[in-house]
């Protein structure tokens, strides 16, 4: 099972050349991989070569040599070259990834002519990062569920909107109607000018609602 630090590419860095003919460097003096047991991770080998085009070959130290595989053990390098590597920890080494030794990786170039190594460290993930991960999971599900839950709100379609309109245009019209019909019959019953004013303006308004909800 390939963990999520696999995902975050471990790196190594190579330089050729930078300072002098054939001389090798490493960006990191000491490989740390976080692993647990029975679990798989990838690392990557970065090449710059500042020199003339060369010949690179990569080699394990016996400590190693059954946890850590280099899918491509020599190549030839003009400028810049990548190598992958997996590291994988058998369930067998379950509660004694901390007594693990170091091993190293040898780095040759020009047929040998220049060798140098750095060490390679199998690290245990602590608890703390465990529960880090986890929280993040639980998080990352979580936003899932909320953003679930806004896709899955009410939603209206264009004819529902448009009756929802009528209707509260419709529900205005017909409150100042009922208000107009109380005025008529109340107040403005003695008051002749009032009420044809307010009879006609009741009958559009009663008008307007019939031919609007037509």
């Amino acid at each position: 099972m390939m963990t999520e630090r696999g995902m975050e590419r471990i790196q190594q860095r190579i330089y050729l050349s930078r300072k002098s003919t054939n001389a090798i460097e490493f960006e990191h003096e000491v490989l740390r991989i976080p692993l647990r047991a029975g679990e798989e991770t990838s690392f990557e080998l970065l090449i710059s070569n500042y020199g003339d085009p060369t010949h690179v070959h990569f080699s394990l130290s016996e400590e190693i040599k059954d946890r850590v595989m280099i899918l491509q053990d020599k190549v030839y390098v003009i400028d810049e070259e990548k190598i992958a590597a997996i590291v994988r920890l058998p369930k067998s080494y379950t509660a004694a990834v901390a007594e693990l030794e170091a091993g190293e990786i040898i780095v040759s170039a020009g047929y040998g002519a220049a060798k140098r190594s750095f060490p390679v460290e199998i690290v245990e993930i602590k608890e703390k990062e465990k529960r880090r991960e986890s929280t993040e999971e639980r998080d990352s599900g979580e936003i899932v569920a909320v953003k679930g839950k806004e896709k899955t709100g009410l939603k209206l379609s264009a004819e529902e909107r448009v009756l929802i309109s009528r209707l509260t245009v419709s529900g205005c019209a017909a409150i100042l109607f009922f208000i107009l019909l109380f005025l008529i019959f109340r107040i403005f019953n003695y008051l002749s000018h009032h009420l044809f004013v307010s009879a006609f303006i009741a009958s559009l308004l009663f008008m307007f609602i019939v031919i609007y909800n037509f």
